[in-house]
């Protein structure tokens, strides 16, 4: 009875590690530029940090998550990428038309490090496990169809000036460690983020030259 209850076990962890996928950087990891209140994002963590966190969330348990938060829900804002840069190197001013897509809803967009896996659950990426019940955070999660808008712009620029049209918005971030266990064994580890935008918009600077 002994045997087949240490087999199980062992195909319990063969499974649950057998779940663990190579993560693909979040969209948002790819912004120009996040500026947080305070903190900072899981990928700008320290190893120093990590074994710091870490020893939050070393008690072992039966079955479940160990969560320790570090940054929760800390307000931020981004350029998400420019969307044109032109200068009008002339005396005369020149109007230019440009088209702008933004987001129009709220949505959540998840990252992790270590052995935290998640995937596909139907159209979105979810934690493996209920983290997100775990964290006990309330949001949407990213939703592909239905949340962008485009506008056409015409902008007039003066004479020796640069014109730059940015994404811009507002959201905050959440993040910390977890470490799921199986009877008592750790079977997942490592940082999780949850990147919530709330809303964006674009913005329009021009500069003398």
């Amino acid at each position: 009875m002994k045997k087949v209850i240490l087999a199980f076990l062992f195909l319990l962890m063969t499974l649950s590690v057998s779940n663990v996928k190579t993560k693909a950087a979040s969209d948002y990891l790819g912004f120009e530029e996040i500026i947080l209140e305070s903190g900072k994002l899981l990928s700008n963590y320290t190893d120093a940090e990590y074994d710091e966190y870490y020893q939050k969330i070393n008690k072992t348990k039966f079955w479940g998550w160990n969560v320790h938060i570090v940054n929760n829900k800390v307000p931020c804002t981004y350029i998400a990428r420019t969307v044109y840069e032109t200068t009008n190197s002339g005396e005369e001013a020149i109007t230019y038309e440009i088209s702008v897509t933004t987001e129009t809803e709220v949505k959540t967009i998840i990252s992790a490090t270590g052995s935290i896996s998640y995937g596909l659950s139907g159209s979105v990426n979810k934690f493996k496990h209920d983290l997100d019940a775990e964290v006990g955070l309330e949001y949407k999660y990213q939703i592909t169809e239905g949340q962008t808008k485009t506008e056409k712009l015409k902008v007039p620029v003066e004479g020796k000036t640069k014109l730059l049209v940015t994404v811009t918005g507002t959201g905050y971030v959440t993040n910390g460690v977890a470490a799921y266990y199986m009877f008592w064994m750790c079977v997942e580890k490592g940082g999780f983020e949850y990147f919530t935008i709330t809303s964006e918009y674009q913005t329009i600077e021009k500069v003398a030259i």
